[in-house]
């Protein structure tokens, strides 16, 4: 798996171009682009542009503003398929809902309105779905705390496990559960199965911050004692 990641918008999100494998010079091969948020969509283009890649899906961990800002554009304009749990759809073109009661202000500053596009062709993530998408095969989990249709997606990269956690886990800490939506209760049940369940190798990339390891944060996370998680 080949995996180009940059840091996006005032929320400074991360978004990841991910393709197969590395591309080989003179040859285009088919890519998807996971989670792109605010200001996004420039350098996704640039990402494809730079490595010869053509853009075959776009798929969202959850429906917060800064995940999926550029995400139906993007989807629209190479006429691909957008991904996007059914419990975070609101979100998708009202983005406000996911910030609350208020917040109307702020995404008019940041986006120029307060409504974003619908993507044309929508696909719906379900828990345990088996993604084949531009030859890369992701398993999506239902992961909700953060929002309702909050997903992890997990695949292989050059032989190891790999975790696209979007807001749900964090180096050393978690996505936050005060937004519309956000419960601890479930966040909690959430991450007693990622730590049940994931192997300790496994590579996290997460919707914020650096790149950590599964093993780094049983070991030192805070939200994944056995105390938090009681």
């Amino acid at each position: 798996m080949f995996i180009v990641p940059f840091v996006c918008g005032p929320w400074q999100a991360n978004c990841y171009v991910v393709a197969a494998a590395e591309p080989a010079a003179g040859h285009r091969q088919p890519a998807l682009v996971i989670d792109p948020g605010v200001q996004s969509r420039p350098q996704v283009d640039a990402v494809t542009s730079r490595h010869h890649l053509d853009l075959a899906g776009v798929v969202c961990t959850h429906g917060h503003v800064d995940h999926v800002a550029d995400a139906a554009k993007l989807a629209n304009d190479h006429r691909v398929p957008l991904w996007l749990h059914p419990a975070d759809l609101p979100m998708l073109t009202r983005p406000a809902l996911g910030l609350g009661h208020g917040s109307e202000l702020l995404i008019q500053q940041v986006l120029g309105s307060t409504r974003l596009p619908a993507p044309n062709d929508l696909r719906e993530l379900a828990d345990d779905q088996q993604l084949d998408l531009a030859g890369i095969q992701l398993r999506v989990r239902h992961a909700p705390g953060h929002t309702p249709g909050c997903v992890v997606l997990t695949g292989v990269a050059d032989g190891v496990p790999v975790m696209f956690s979007g807001d749900v886990l964090f180096a050393g800490s978690i996505g936050r559960v005060d937004l519309p939506g956000g419960s601890m209760a479930q966040m909690r049940s959430t991450l007693g199965d990622l730590r049940d369940t994931v192997d300790p190798v496994t590579s996290i990339l997460p919707g914020h911050g650096p790149a950590t390891t599964m093993a780094r944060e049983l070991a030192g996370n805070p939200y994944l004692t056995k105390e938090m998680l009681a």
